[in-house]
């Protein structure tokens, strides 16, 4: 089998370990690495940092030898699915949302893009905590 993992990031420093686990992930089974933003709605960029953040984590996925993939779309969860099917994935790699809406089995997102994707495996990272040191 041809195995193929994608690692789904948002614009946040977190997405860094994500596109680490991915990478690790793509080495320990030999497929190819993939990284997708999904960007909701048709703006591309709300905030001027986001643009550079996005960039630095599209240029670290690069160096890894990712392919980087950044669409637009209103339906998050049907367009990763679009994606999946269309590109023949069969690891996905996913973190948990910063408002607690998890990403998790048992969550509505994770049975829904199980659901309609089948028979793939997905990784879910929890969300790293990072502590105010100035407290």
């Amino acid at each position: 089998m041809n195995y193929k993992v994608l690692v789904g990031i948002t614009i946040q420093e977190n997405s860094r370990r994500l596109i680490a686990e991915g990478f690790n992930l793509s080495q320990s089974i030999d497929a190819p690495l993939h990284i997708l933003h999904i960007r909701k709605g048709e703006t591309i960029f709300d905030r001027p940092e986001s643009s550079e953040l996005l960039s630095d984590l599209f240029a670290y996925g690069g160096e890894l030898g990712g392919e980087v993939h950044f669409l637009c779309s209103n339906n998050i969860p049907e367009t990763i699915t679009s994606f999946i099917k269309e590109n023949d994935i069969t690891h996905l790699v996913i973190g948990e949302t910063p408002n607690g809406n998890t990403i998790s089995p048992g969550s509505s997102v994770y049975e829904q893009l199980k659901s309609q994707i089948g028979d793939i495996e997905i990784v879910v990272l929890p969300r790293e905590i990072i502590e105010d040191k100035m407290a």
